[in-house]
C-alpha cells in the first residue's frame, strides 16, 4: 500500500493538536494550592494572580473538553490523564476523522474527505463508500493509525506540558476588561511572547478555569476553546460489526477484491 493511501494523516494532524498552543500557561509542573484556590474574588486580582489561579486548575485537572481553530488544524477532543480520548480531528481541505482511544487502543473513522485526500478524488469515493460507517481500529503504536503522535494528542498531560512548560518565566501577564466567552463570564489577561500575543480567558463564575487560549502572530491566529473540567471521557467504543483492523485494511488496499469489508472477528 502506498504511503499516501494510509491513514497517516493523523500523525500530522496530532502532531499540530500538542504543539499550536505556542505555550500560553505558566509552567505545567506548579500544583495548586490554597492561597491560589481561596482567596480576594477574581475580580480583585492582577493579571499575573489570575493567570496562576487559571494554570492551577488546569494543571489540576483530570479530564478536560480541548476545541481547537487553526488555519491547518480543527480539533474536538475530550482528552484525559490516561491519555483516553474521544472526538473529532482534522485538517481544512484534508478531511476528518472521528477518533476514540481507549488504553492501548484505537479506532478512527474517516470521512469522505479524509478518503479523498489521501487517494484522489476517484479511488478516495471509492474507499468511502466501501468503508462508510465503520471504524479502523488497531494499536496505539501502530503508524498507520498515528503512532506515538495520536497517543501525545489524546494525552492531557502533553497538552498541558505543550502548553505551557517554560524554562524562564516570561513577559509579566496583563489584565484586561471583563468579557464573555462561550456564555461564561470572563477576565482576559494577556502577554507578549516572541512574536506572538498569547491571551488567556479565565472564568469568573465558579473555578477560575481557563476558558479559552489565544495565540496571534501577525496574519496567524490559533485559538483553544476548554470546558467540560473532570467531566469523564466517554468509555464507549465503536462495535465489533462496524470495525475493521488495520491489517483488513491493508489487505483491501493490496488488491483484495471481496465486495464487503468484513467486520472484525469476534
Amino acid at each position: 500500500m502506498r504511503k499516501q493511501h494510509r491513514v497517516s494523516l493523523v500523525v500530522a494532524v496530532c502532531a499540530a493538536a500538542t504543539a499550536s498552543s505556542g505555550g500560553l500557561l505558566a509552567p505545567a509542573h506548579a500544583t495548586p494550592t490554597a492561597t491560589q484556590r481561596d482567596g480576594p474574588d477574581i475580580e480583585e486580582l492582577s493579571g499575573e494572580e489570575i493567570a496562576a489561579k487559571a494554570s492551577a486548575e488546569l494543571n489540576s485537572a483530570h479530564s478536560v473538553r480541548v476545541r481547537m481553530k487553526a488555519p491547518d488544524l480543527r480539533l474536538d477532543l475530550a482528552l484525559d490523564e490516561k491519555a483516553n480520548c474521544s472526538g473529532k480531528v482534522g485538517v481544512p481541505g484534508k478531511g476528518s476523522v472521528q477518533l476514540v482511544k481507549h488504553g492501548d487502543t484505537i479506532w478512527i473513522k474517516p470521512n469522505a474527505a479524509f478518503w479523498k485526500a489521501q487517494l484522489g478524488p476517484e479511488q478516495g469515493a471509492a474507499a468511502a463508500e466501501k468503508f462508510k460507517g465503520r471504524y479502523i481500529k488497531g494499536s496505539a503504536e501502530n503508524d498507520d493509525l498515528g503512532g506515538k503522535g495520536l497517543a501525545t494528542a489524546c494525552d492531557l498531560d502533553a497538552f498541558r506540558a505543550a502548553s505551557g512548560v517554560r524554562d524562564t518565566p516570561g513577559p509579566r501577564w496583563k489584565r484586561g476588561d471583563e468579557g464573555s466567552v462561550q456564555g461564561h463570564r470572563s477576565i482576559p489577561v494577556t502577554r507578549a511572547q516572541k512574536k506572538a500575543r498569547v491571551t488567556m480567558h479565565v472564568s469568573t463564575e465558579g473555578k477560575p478555569y481557563p476558558l479559552r487560549l489565544e495565540r496571534k502572530a501577525g496574519r496567524n491566529h490559533d485559538e483553544i476553546n476548554l470546558g467540560r473540567f473532570d467531566r469523564p471521557v466517554p468509555r464507549a467504543t465503536p462495535p465489533k460489526d462496524r470495525t475493521i483492523t488495520v491489517d483488513q485494511l491493508r489487505r483491501h488496499f493490496g488488491g483484495s477484491q471481496r465486495e464487503e469489508p468484513p467486520s472484525e472477528s469476534v
